[in-house]
């Protein structure tokens, strides 16, 4: 990878990663890390760079070490889609990183319960995805937000998540909470990153740390429920 010819080309044609990401459907950080040679090159991404970079296929092509003509390119008719299925870059390395924040408390029985902001629209990175969630969609990861549940889950570790697994006492999870606005997949979304103590039909019971809290969340106010990976899960 010519790290150097893509940067001074782009300042030359005066284009930013962002545009470089919308050409080939990804976001900035994956770009990013194309031009620096964290991730690999992938041939999908041929076209889009040759158009925004104002250069040719070849020339692309050349630029990545790939001994390869535009012409000897092979034909598909695969559609890119953004932030769906397995990425482009390593195997390992296509878990998205959902953006994430530290929200306002919200009331629960009484008590101010810490709330993380999460915003499924926003995908900060990609990180290595556990073996377990290999060909799982609905498996995403997050950077946990505020100390309420030290240290089991300290401020900003990255956890990974994962919809529709089976649920157990003891198991962190990510409550989805409803609230007064539509959820269209990018906006904000209040969740509670907590430990399941207990579900009954009619509410969850949730337990932090920090400080030490059990309370009550009413099922009415309950989207979904999924699980954090275990460390031994994240090994394997």
């Amino acid at each position: 990878m010519d790290t150097a010819w893509f940067k001074a080309r782009k300042k030359e044609v005066k284009v930013s990663d962002e545009k470089l990401a919308i050409a080939i459907g990804r976001d900035r950080t994956t770009v990013t890390k194309v031009i620096n040679g964290a991730i690999r090159f992938d041939l999908a991404f041929v076209d889009g760079f040759a158009a925004v970079l104002q250069a040719t296929p070849e020339e692309i092509l050349s630029r990545v070490g790939v001994g390869m003509t535009a012409g000897q390119l092979p034909e598909t008719n695969a559609t890119v889609m953004l932030f769906e299925g397995e990425g482009f870059e390593r195997p390992n390395e296509n878990l998205p990183v959902w953006g994430s924040g530290l929200g306002a408390a919200r009331m629960f029985e009484g008590e101010a319960v810490e709330q993380t902001d999460l915003n499924s629209g926003a995908i900060l990175e990609y990180v290595r995805r556990p073996a377990i969630l290999a060909g799982k969609r609905e498996a995403y990861a997050l950077h946990v937000q505020g100390s309420s549940m030290h240290p089991a889950l300290p401020d900003g570790e990255i956890v990974a998540v994962c919809r529709n697994r089976p649920l157990s006492t003891g198991d962190n999870v990510v409550v989805y909470l409803r609230d007064n606005e539509d959820d269209d997949g990018q906006r904000s979304r209040g969740v509670l990153v907590k430990e399941l103590v207990r579900r009954s039909a009619s509410y969850v019971e949730l337990r932090q740390y920090e400080p030490r809290l059990d309370f009550r969340v009413p099922m009415t106010d309950v989207i979904r429920i999924d699980r954090i990976l275990t460390r031994r899960e994240m090994m394997t």
